[in-house]
């Protein structure tokens, strides 16, 4: 299994609607492939992870709540002058208020959901095949190819991406070679020994 035909399966399994589906276990073909794929184990793992969950789930150690309560009751003064809770209610209501229209101001204001038109260009003039695989396609190398129209070896592709977003993405040239873009001046690594590039808009 070539790592396009695994990275086919593996979205589907992804896109199953786990809400409803009682058997969580991965499909043998896909954790054979990523046994022995350096690039496609560490997603699959991740994926694991988020599925089962169960690792994550790990008890405070027992006693904490005590020695935090008798930490808590040693630095709290002995003397202290309470002022009635009502005191305190019209700034509550206020700071809640600035709040609420602070987190609805970005998602009611005019531009929230927009998009701007982002035109990515790699030249790779012995390329057969160019893809830009990214967090916006769910690394999907067969979600968005570049052309090459006019044989120049300039390969071109327009894609709408959500403004404010930060944006990692690489070029995949013959379903093999991952590479940055050589254009893109920010650049992080992946996690896989490798550099994704980083588009902010």
């Amino acid at each position: 299994m070539t790592c396009e035909q695994w990275n086919q399966q593996f979205s589907g399994w992804l896109d199953q609607d786990w809400a409803n589906r009682i058997d969580l276990e991965c499909p043998p073909a896909i954790r054979q492939h990523a046994e022995n794929c350096p690039r496609c184990g560490p997603r699959l793992q991740a994926a694991l992870l988020l599925v089962e969950g169960a690792s994550l789930n790990r008890q405070p150690p027992i006693g904490l709540a005590e020695r935090i309560a008798a930490r808590l009751s040693t630095t709290i003064p002995r003397r202290t002058k309470l002022r009635p809770f009502w005191i305190g209610v019209p700034a509550a209501a206020l700071l809640l208020i600035a709040l609420g229209i602070g987190l609805l101001l970005p998602r009611l204001g005019p531009g929230s959901n927009e998009t701007i038109v982002v035109r990515f260009e790699l030249q790779a003039p012995e390329a057969r095949d160019v893809a830009v695989v990214g967090n916006w396609n769910r690394w999907d190398p067969e979600a968005q190819k570049l052309e090459d129209p006019d044989g120049d070896g300039i390969w071109e592709i327009e894609i709408p991406l959500k403004r404010g977003e930060e944006h990692q993405y690489q070029f995949l040239i013959d379903g093999q070679n991952w590479i940055p873009d050589p254009e893109a001046p920010l650049k992080v690594e992946d996690g896989f020994g490798g550099v994704n590039s980083v588009l902010q808009i």
